[in-house]
């Protein structure tokens, strides 16, 4: 008989992949960040740091962004003698997230050295070389300031044991929500549909949501794209080589369903591994000529690898036009975000003729 102790331990090992692709606990994986280089960084507005004083009150800062060139410079009372003084300054590049700056040295000169790190499009973190640890600069106006429920959901449902191979569960862990000002769920292909859906339509509260699914779980995505019709249907659906015993989709997408589906097929052959025998033998759905875009996956057939195609979920998500739709979504977001703080302002300080 199996003991209270040892079925504890099953249940936690059984249980313990699901909790960690939720999590996500760190490690190397490179981000993905679909936005980044896709539109001009708009980072200039007023930062504050909760753990930083100048004349009796915490540290604001304006930043301003001048072609590439970032100045932080301190904001305050007209009697702080810090009043205009240049915090950190440095030349920005468009497709990083980090970038070089001149710090301010106790004795004011502008000659230290450090890194800026923009850690989302409303927070900035600036290492001085020297010092331990950063500042964290969070700005507070416009999008920033925006209730974050009202951000676009991404859906990541996985196919048959990610829990343990990780083929999309990694590229959960690797998408950057905060950066691109999203939310993000994770489920498997075995979830129920019916399931999935409620706890999507709960968690969107009327937000745009976009759905990827990969290998059996690109069928699950479609399937909930389907359902969600009802519910004001889907922005964008991404299936990475999708897989089902069907061999293809069960019914058409319903009217309305999706704004944008993009499908990617491997086109390599049956591959002697694991990932290839799931992808090629699983009833691999193919080209879908009635997807908004079908491409072939690796694009150059040159570069075929039958036996490990079916499984490189991150190349895929680095198509152009997935990432181009994912920044498009992410627009989208730091839009309604921005209407959002617009509204609330207004509210807060309505026209002089409707007071």
């Amino acid at each position: 008989m199996w003991s209270t102790r040892a079925l504890a331990v099953v249940a936690v090992w059984i249980a313990g992949p699901r909790l960690w692709a939720q999590e996500c606990p760190p490690d190397r994986t490179a981000p993905i960040r679909p936005s980044l280089g896709h539109a001009p960084m708009e980072i200039a507005g007023v930062y504050r740091a909760p753990f930083e004083y100048v004349c009796g009150g915490p540290l604001a800062l304006r930043v301003r962004l001048a072609g590439a060139e970032v100045t932080a410079t301190v904001e305050a009372d007209n009697g702080c003698a810090q009043n205009g003084q240049v915090r950190w300054r440095g030349s920005m590049d468009a497709r990083r997230a980090d970038f070089p700056v001149r710090t301010r040295r106790p004795d004011g000169s502008l000659t230290g050295t450090g890194t800026a790190t923009l850690l989302d499009p409303c927070t900035i973190a600036v290492t001085a070389a020297g010092r331990a640890g950063s500042a964290r600069y969070t700005r507070t106006e416009g999008a920033c300031a925006a209730d974050e429920r009202g951000r676009p959901v991404v859906v990541f449902i996985g196919g048959a044991l990610d829990d343990w191979n990780r083929n999309l569960q990694k590229v959960f862990c690797a998408y950057d929500a905060r950066w691109e000002r999203t939310r993000k769920l994770y489920f498997t292909h075995t979830d129920a549909v019916a399931d999935v859906r409620r706890r999507v339509v709960l968690e969107a509260a009327g937000a745009p949501v976009a759905i990827i699914g990969h290998s059996y779980g690109g069928s699950a995505a479609y399937e909930l794209a389907n359902a969600m019709e009802e519910d004001g249907g889907v922005a964008l659906l991404l299936t990475l080589d999708p897989v089902s015993r069907a061999g293809g989709p069960r019914e058409p997408l319903r009217p309305g369903a999706v704004d944008r589906w993009i499908n990617v097929w491997a086109g390599s052959g049956i591959g002697l591994s694991s990932c290839g025998l799931a992808g090629a033998i699983g009833g691999a759905w193919g080209p879908q000529p009635s997807a908004n875009a079908d491409i072939r996956f690796p694009p150059d057939p040159a570069n075929d690898n039958p036996s490990m195609d079916h499984c490189k979920t991150e190349e895929m998500m680095r198509l152009p036009a997935i990432l181009d739709a994912l920044a498009a979504l992410a627009s989208s977001a730091r839009s309604t975000e921005s209407r959002a703080a617009a509204a609330s302002a207004e509210r807060m300080n309505p026209p002089l003729e409707q007071r």
